[in-house]
């Protein structure tokens, strides 16, 4: 009788792992209550109700490795919840009107990222709630305003493959708050587009993330209403989308990213994983607002009222505020108007 009940268990737990209704996403952390999810099951949802700290935990900067010109910081007057609808929102530091404090500083000599005249946050589910493949979509209206840097990010759970970028990182969606800010070929490069991006490569300097980037434009600017952005991401590829328009998809060749980066040698740091590797392991959202920099903003763009900065400069960050009267005004302060205003997240398993 009990060899019969063993049998039977068996069976049912073989056939149950053979059922397709099952899906195949994985997803662990604080707020996954499951280990097993079936094809298109809500597994993760945030409509802000409120803030909640169990899922999101705000992500203070290590202010000596950033060369943007915000501090992200845990206080809640940088990511809070009004109505429904989270609020990322720039500050100014105490820093940026202490004149000891900028007297001090024009005297020593500049080291980079010793002032930053911007708070801001940046929210991760590191501890809360981590995916591999599935469907992620969220609605946001992105910040208007001259430098703001919107973005909405993944992030490997473990570096399985290596540091960054061996082990992949996931760009849903960034963009740039400026209206008037036209690229070399003329086109308009601020708040009338997006990207998506993946970021990959065997090391620090050979991230390909040129062969793996999407945009999409919208003449009257994702800062001016709401929009859902979309990503699918199953293990042949990852496919982008925003108000159902399909941004594209991007798939590996049969070698996989190794392959496609037209890498040679025997070091291939995926291997050992499946054709989407590094994109195969468990990732975590990301949510922040960054202001300025010198990556995000390239020196060859023109922008109504000039860049008050240059990116080889040291002087980087007071050149950006020195120039706030260029900048400023654009935010439109004391609306929200320069705020990322994000309205819900959700995570549905494949």
């Amino acid at each position: 009788m009990l060899l019969k009940l063993l049998s039977l268990l068996n069976s049912i737990f073989y056939s149950n792992m053979l059922d397709p209704e099952f899906s195949i996403t994985t997803a662990q952390g604080n707020v996954v209550t499951k280990s097993r999810f079936t094809s298109g099951e809500l597994i993760f949802e945030d409509n802000f109700e409120k803030f909640n700290s169990d899922i999101w935990l705000r992500e203070p900067s290590n202010q000596a490795h950033i060369t943007e010109f915000q501090l992200f910081c845990d206080s809640p007057e940088n990511s809070y919840v009004h109505n429904g609808v989270l609020h990322i929102a720039p500050t100014f530091s105490n820093e940026s009107d202490d004149s000891d404090f900028i007297n001090s500083f024009r005297k020593k000599k500049f080291v980079r990222d010793q002032f930053h005249p911007i708070r801001s946050s940046r929210l991760s589910t590191k501890e809360s709630f981590s995916f591999t493949y599935g469907t992620l979509e969220f609605r946001a209206r992105n910040p208007s305003g001259d430098w703001l840097f919107p973005a909405l990010w993944l992030l490997p759970k473990n570096l399985e493959y290596g540091p960054w970028p061996v082990s992949g990182e996931i760009d849903v969606m960034e963009s740039r708050g400026n209206k008037n800010l036209v690229d070399s070929s003329g086109h308009l490069v601020g708040a009338q587009r997006f990207g998506s991006t993946l970021h990959w490569g065997p090391n620090k300097t050979e991230d390909q993330w040129k062969l793996s980037h999407l945009e999409e434009e919208n003449a009257t600017c994702f800062s001016s209403d709401f929009h859902i952005y979309r990503m699918k991401w199953t293990p042949q590829n990852i496919m982008f989308s925003v108000d159902n328009l399909d941004c594209g998809t991007i798939t590996p060749p049969s070698g996989g990213f190794w392959e496609l980066g037209h890498f040679s040698g025997d070091d291939n740091p995926w291997k050992n994983g499946t054709n989407l590797a590094p994109f195969d392991k468990e990732f975590y959202l990301v949510m922040n607002l960054a202001v300025g920099g010198v990556n995000f903003f390239s020196d060859s763009y023109t922008n109504e009222g000039g860049k008050p900065w240059n990116n080889s400069s040291p002087n980087a960050a007071r050149d950006f505020w020195d120039g706030r009267n260029q900048w400023l005004p654009t935010w439109n302060l004391p609306s929200d108007d320069s705020h990322f205003l994000i309205d819900y997240v959700k995570v549905w398993a494949l």
